[in-house]
């Protein structure tokens, strides 16, 4: 989860939303970056916004609610393997089921658009791919063609 740091002022108050520098993250665990754009439909024109997520459900509403341009993967060292954090465009992301005695968790697998793939759960066990069956969750690179064809005015696929 994302917070206001403390000793943070406020730097700009507009239509009731308070807007600051910096935000601290409170865990550990991967993010999203998703760099939006949004249609001004009073002023004819298209803004790009980014929009910082902590959650895999956060991520699916504003791929739902938003013409997505880029997501962006951030992630913490012990997922990325290296001695630091991480940023990767995201091509997509698979989801699987697993369980056992603790529980049921969802293991994801996050398709890198520059190739290669890291894979997160809770648990604890250390080559879970090669147990589950993964199925694709949302396919940024496909939601992106989407958005560029509705601009165009074609219609997006399975609307009547």
């Amino acid at each position: 989860m994302f917070s206001v740091l403390r000793s943070t002022s406020t730097k700009i108050v507009f239509d009731d939303v308070i807007y600051h520098d910096s935000v601290e993250l409170e865990t550990f665990i991967p993010w999203f970056m998703c760099q939006i754009i949004e249609r001004d439909e009073i002023h004819h024109c298209s803004l790009s916004s980014v929009k910082l997520v902590t959650s895999i459900n956060s991520l699916m509403s504003i791929c739902h609610y938003y013409q997505i341009d880029q997501i962006y993967l951030v992630s913490p060292n012990y997922l990325n393997k290296s001695n630091e954090w991480k940023i990767d465009r995201l091509h997509s992301i698979l989801i699987a089921d697993y369980s056992n005695e603790e529980g049921k968790f969802d293991v994801y697998k996050f398709v890198l658009a520059a190739g290669g793939c890291l894979i997160h759960h809770q648990t604890g066990i250390k080559d879970i791919e090669a147990q589950v069956t993964f199925d694709l969750l949302v396919d940024f690179e496909y939601l992106k063609m989407q958005s560029v064809s509705e601009e165009d005015g074609i219609k997006k696929p399975n609307q009547n």
